[in-house]
């Protein structure tokens, strides 16, 4: 029973502390996203077409959360008279990110049909831009800062989307796990960031900055929970799901690498170049319907174009590095994850992949020119190595087994 609860609490809070690292956005809160559908996949003895479409919905379905912003809302939660304002607004955004990634993870466990998650899709960019648009935009109710360089919010238009997807999908059966892991998710999305939100609120004044990155507890904080959440839901549907019925086929290596540029190109590229408050819902959505059509399509999605994203912040990062030399590393290291991913299509060797690449990254942003280390600096990378030896012990003997390739 543990393991149901710590493994993924362990892999999500370590996914979403490198998502505040690495990534930042839509794009990063595809680490956390993928990495805790893996592990998943992993307990639920899923493998194949069926991993590789948890792992994209998980991703993606994450990855439309990622759109929040809460920074000033953070700097709301430190000034004793709006300190409750600010926590109500981390429990309300946290349980609309919550809600979303949960309903996604459900989906991919029921297989839809095309049209449906077609459909499905459709009404939650309507219902993301209908909630923007009467109550975001707006700012009928704020959670950031109305005077200094006020933000645009989203949380309504996720929640509305969400909610309409999940009554959409939910109509013809199926309710009960739809509902099961949105519910969860959003009880420990809503616990997990306002609970790692009051942690750093408290924590800041106490001395300890040098040595503990409060803003960096809150992301471990609310990936935890939210983690421990969907594994709890996990577990209670073990029974109904029945047992796997993925394969483990080797995937076209030259199909996979033009998948991977032409699912970068959209996931990636609508991201940066949509001027839609909104976009990724767009781009999030295209994603999904193109899983749908193989596990080819499936597993690129979710490996490739999250370490590609994570690449090309490192590159952003490192400008001593030179322009063109750090395109080519992002290049080619894309190619790289495109290629072992065709030829390693399983749940444990694509979380021990995804895992390692952000880690390894993330090491790189701290010791490559301009470096940032410090105190602070040190422990965090330490942490993340150690959580990420944790997760890879569970992946190996805690975590449930791939099945033998067919």
């Amino acid at each position: 029973m543990l393991r149901w609860l710590l493994f993924p609490a362990l892999t999500m809070s370590l996914g979403w502390g490198l998502r505040g690292f690495i990534g930042g956005g839509p794009l990063g809160a595809m680490i956390p996203g993928a990495m805790l559908a893996l592990c998943l996949a992993l307990l639920l003895k899923r493998d194949g077409g069926e991993a590789g479409l948890l792992a994209a919905f998980g991703a993606v379905g994450v990855g439309f959360g990622g759109q929040e912003t809460y920074g000033q809302t953070v700097g709301l939660s430190f000034q004793p008279e709006t300190f409750w304002w600010a926590i109500t607004g981390f429990a309300i955004k946290g349980a609309a990110w919550g809600l979303l990634g949960g309903a996604f993870l459900a989906m991919a466990l029921r297989r839809p049909a095309r049209r449906e998650l077609a459909a499905g899709l459709g009404l939650m960019v309507a219902g993301t831009w209908a909630g923007w648009i009467t109550i975001n935009h707006p700012k009928l109710v704020y959670f950031s800062n109305r005077v200094d360089k006020p933000r645009e919010e989203l949380w309504a238009g996720l929640l509305l989307g969400g909610l309409l997807l999940l009554l959409w999908m939910s109509r013809r059966g199926g309710a009960r796990l739809l509902w099961r892991f949105a519910g969860w998710g959003a009880l420990g999305g809503g616990a997990g960031f306002a609970l790692g939100a009051a942690i750093q609120a408290w924590g800041r004044p106490t001395g300890m900055k040098p040595w503990i990155d409060w803003w960096k507890i809150m992301e471990l904080t609310f990936g935890a929970l939210l983690g421990m959440a969907y594994g709890w839901a996990a577990h209670r549907s073990r029974t109904e799901l029945g047992a796997s019925q993925g394969k483990v086929p080797r995937l076209n290596v030259p199909w996979s690498l033009v998948a991977a540029v032409v699912l970068a190109l959209v996931g990636i590229g609508l991201e940066y170049s949509l001027k839609i408050r909104f976009g990724y819902t767009v781009a999030g959505s295209l994603l999904l319907a193109a899983a749908l059509w193989s596990e080819l399509i499936s597993w690129q999605a979710a490996i490739t174009v999250t370490c590609c994203a994570f690449f090309m912040d490192l590159h952003e990062a490192k400008p001593a590095v030179g322009v063109w030399a750090g395109w080519v590393a992002v290049v080619v290291a894309s190619a790289v994850v495109a290629w072992v991913t065709a030829l390693q299509a399983r749940a444990r060797e694509m979380f021990l992949l995804l895992t390692w690449c952000a880690v390894g990254v993330s090491v790189l942003k701290v010791a490559l020119p301009p470096g940032h280390w410090s105190v602070g600096g040190f422990v965090m990378e330490a942490s993340f190595v150690a959580m990420a030896a944790g997760c890879t012990w569970w992946a190996i003997r805690g975590g449930g087994g791939s099945s033998a390739p067919a």
